[in-house]
């Protein structure tokens, strides 16, 4: 995939990974993209991303990290949803990945 921009953003990071449950074999798919954007009031940083953890038979979304306006920095966790405090791409990755493992998902 080419890194196009699209309305002023430009992808920089995007991955897919098929993953499973350590216990129950559940299949999940993991989504991440990180886009570089124009700073403005919605995005000061200059960064949107979209991280999401979503279980691949009933399609519930079980972990997920983004920044959408007019919500900004959020986590999803089931169903509810917590502010996130956004440090950097880096570390937005690695809790990602943290949240992910802690929930007994590796990577198939």
């Amino acid at each position: 995939m080419a890194n196009i921009p699209y309305n002023g953003a430009l992808l920089v990071y995007h991955a897919k990974v098929t993953l499973v449950h350590r216990r129950s074999d559940a299949v999940a798919i993991a989504e991440l993209k990180v886009w570089q954007v124009p700073k403005c009031e919605a995005f000061p940083e200059g960064i949107k991303y979209s991280l999401f953890l979503v279980h691949k038979a009933t399609g519930h979304v079980l972990v997920g990290y983004d920044n959408h306006k007019p919500k900004g920095h959020h986590i999803h966790v089931g169903d509810a949803e917590h502010v996130y405090v956004f440090i950097n791409v880096e570390a937005l990755l690695g809790e990602f990945w943290q949240m992910v493992e802690e929930r007994g998902y590796l990577v198939k």
